[in-house]
């Protein structure tokens, strides 16, 4: 059994690298525990007096984590909303706060508090992305804060706390957090949820004081409104209480957290037990049969998406869309990155034998994450593991995991009060290897770090901010409104780059932005002014070509309509949908009469006096028009008929 003490930093970072080769010694006594709590209990020891000081490596942190905002900041103000956000925001102005939007299932997520933020952002200030990036950004500044907490917990002030925080502030894994409203509203909870819960279990695990427990039990109920992938945090608080326990053997330590915080795990159930209970019974999608390629999907993650953006990776980025895009590392990275992270595993693992439990945490939430994509995508194929928005929870804990295989227990592990009257075994071994001048390596890494994850981020960030929502929205807005009056507009479906038709019904104008209450007529059945939105977002008046009939034979004229009935037969016949009608016009007198289509009969149009154009929603299939019943004093002429989409046509003035 190895009774070791805990290791001694300056020990470690100042001694030639040698190897622990002499015989495990019988434990000292233990002496009483001092205050726990005792800010000194964390600073160097006075051997160490040649290492950074702890106002050092803390405004490294904080300068650390202002410049990670800082980049983020700029990736997010010129983005926009991208897909489902609008189809978030269409729901949340239709039907306001209320159950049936709390309690909507989307994609078999159960979020009602993601559908809250939705709601309130959007009432706050609807389609307005600087307040999406705004409250994006708070959020992840608070998950940076709580973050450098834990590491500074466990690690104490040391300088080589700055390599596992450098790879939690700037790795790309969690941009689509950060960017991408849809992905945020879900992700952000969890990612202050994970530090957060972690921290308090950890003052729980050192102060022995329940209240940090409840913290820890609150911290994971509050995230899982958000998403259920929070759940994960359970499981995470337990491993990480089984990791620092005292005792050496395995079972030992989990017999021993099942047994001291036994209330704390009755806590968890009754949350989780809650929660799947209301997940369970609400609507699910239905899920697609086919084979799930769970050694594809592994493999991907394993060795091409993940390893390449722990370390700032992947430098390339595969188009998804107009603006999204999945990671698309070269070969080299990817072999670099799965060289690099085994041989830190493998280092880490030599000189503190238990190491392997940090990493088994790390590894076990791999396989968490790929088991959750598995069951939740598995339409997508294997391809779905280089999509970085399914595997953000594992940036924090990869941080943890390295904290904890590096530096090992923190020097006030020893004082807990649980440990009294225990021979200190140290929690992940005891050091076989210590590295001359491990200082003079971390300002290299931390440099190659940065600039590995600034490359990849301006990549993407490039991307996100080329994104012809934005304009779409913002001229669409503009033109409309500079009409003055209500606006007849054609719903057709907006550009694909816009929003995908998968979408449907957000795909259309009057869904796409429901949250702006422009003042429109979405496809009305008769209009004398019906415009269009060009792809461009401008509004322009409606032009029919699709279909149309051939001049009329009456002089100056082209179809008299009087008497009974007069047919109007196109080119061509269009087939069963919601096409428009457009008749160009003269009337001597106002009248009123009758239209009718194959499926659309008795249709009342009014034809004003004078030379006009109106446009009459018509049923496919569509070959032909009649107009019934005309006198013949209003002397109505047809000079032009079409039916079919109604396209862009001159540019709309006020």
């Amino acid at each position: 059994m190895d009774t070791a003490s805990p290791p001694n930093l300056a020990a470690e970072t100042h001694a030639p690298a040698t190897i622990d080769t002499a015989a495990p010694q019988e434990p000292a006594a233990a002496k009483p525990a001092p205050r726990t709590d005792d800010p000194a209990s964390e600073r160097p020891t006075p051997e160490d007096a040649a290492a950074p000081s702890t106002r050092f490596v803390d405004t490294a942190a904080v300068t650390l984590i202002v410049t990670a905002l800082l980049i983020r900041a700029w990736a997010a103000w010129g983005g926009y909303f991208s897909l489902d956000d609008f189809t978030f925001a269409r729901l949340a102005a239709e039907k306001g706060l209320t159950s049936d939007l709390l309690l909507t299932p989307y994609n078999s997520h159960f979020m009602p508090g993601a559908y809250l933020m939705v709601w309130a952002e959007t009432t706050i200030a609807p389609l307005d992305y600087r307040l999406v990036a705004g409250v994006a950004l708070a959020g992840m500044a608070i998950s940076y804060v709580l973050i450098w907490l834990l590491i500074r917990r466990l690690a104490g002030p040391r300088l080589v706390a700055l390599v596992p925080l450098t790879i939690a502030l700037f790795s790309p894994i969690t941009l689509p957090a950060t960017l991408w409203w849809a992905v945020s509203i879900n992700q952000l909870a969890m990612l202050i949820a994970i530090p957060g819960a972690l921290l308090a279990q950890l003052a729980y695990l050192r102060t022995g004081r329940a209240r940090y427990g409840v913290i820890a039990v609150v911290t994971a109920a509050l995230a899982l409104p958000f998403y259920e992938k929070a759940a994960l945090v359970v499981p995470l608080v337990f491993v990480f209480t089984v990791v620092l326990q005292p005792q050496t053997d395995l079972p030992d330590r989990i017999k021993a957290a099942l047994t001291r915080f036994t209330y704390q795990w009755g806590a968890f159930v009754v949350v989780g037990a809650t929660y799947a209970g209301i997940y369970l019974t609400r609507p699910l999608d239905e899920r697609s049969e086919s084979a799930v390629d769970l050694g594809g999907l592994l493999g991907n993650a394993a060795t091409n998406s993940v390893p390449s953006g722990l370390l700032g990776g992947p430098w390339s980025w595969k188009a998804i869309g107009a603006v999204d895009a999945s990671a698309h590392p070269p070969v080299a990275l990817r072999t670099a990155a799965v060289v690099i992270i085994l041989a830190v595993i493998a280092l880490t693992v030599y000189r503190r034998p238990l190491a392997y439990q940090a990493w088994v945490f790390f590894g076990g939430t791999l396989l968490f994450d790929v088991l959750v994509l598995a069951v939740g995508r598995l339409q997508l194929g294997s391809g779905a593991a280089m999509e970085y928005r399914y595997f953000t929870d594992l940036v924090p804990i990869a941080a943890v995991a390295l904290t904890l295989a590096l530096l090992g227990p923190p020097a006030w592990a020893a004082t807990w009060p649980q440990r009294r009257g225990i021979a200190w075994p140290p929690v992940v071994g005891g050091t076989r290897v210590a590295l001359a001048n491990a200082n003079a390596l971390v300002l290299p890494l931390v440099v190659a770090l940065f600039v590995s994850s600034l490359v990849s981020t301006v990549k993407y960030s490039n991307r996100w901010h080329d994104n012809p929502a934005k304009d779409y929205v913002a001229n669409a807005q503009k033109s409309i409104n500079a009409m003055g009056r209500t606006v007849d507009l054609y719903d057709g479906a907006v550009p694909e780059q816009v929003a995908w038709g998968v979408l449907n019904p957000t795909n259309f104008p009057s869904r796409l932005m429901a949250p702006l209450d422009l003042p429109i007529n979405p496809d009305p059945d008769v209009s004398d002014d019906l415009y269009v939105l060009d792809p461009n977002g401008q509004l322009s008046h409606a032009s029919v070509t699709s279909a149309k009939a051939p001049a009329g034979t009456a002089k100056n004229c082209g179809y008299r309509i009087a008497g009974k009935r007069v047919p109007i037969f196109l080119d061509k016949e269009l087939f069963n949908w919601w096409w428009y009608a457009e008749l160009r016009y003269t009337a001597k007198e106002t009248v009123t009469i009758p239209f009718n289509s194959a499926k659309t009969l008795g249709k009342k149009v009014t034809f004003e006096k004078g030379e006009h154009t109106v446009w009459v929603k018509v049923q496919g299939p569509a070959g032909w028009i009649t107009l019934d019943d005309a006198p013949k004093s209003a002397g109505l002429c047809i000079s032009y008929a079409a039916v079919g989409v109604a396209a862009p046509g001159e540019p709309a003035t006020p």
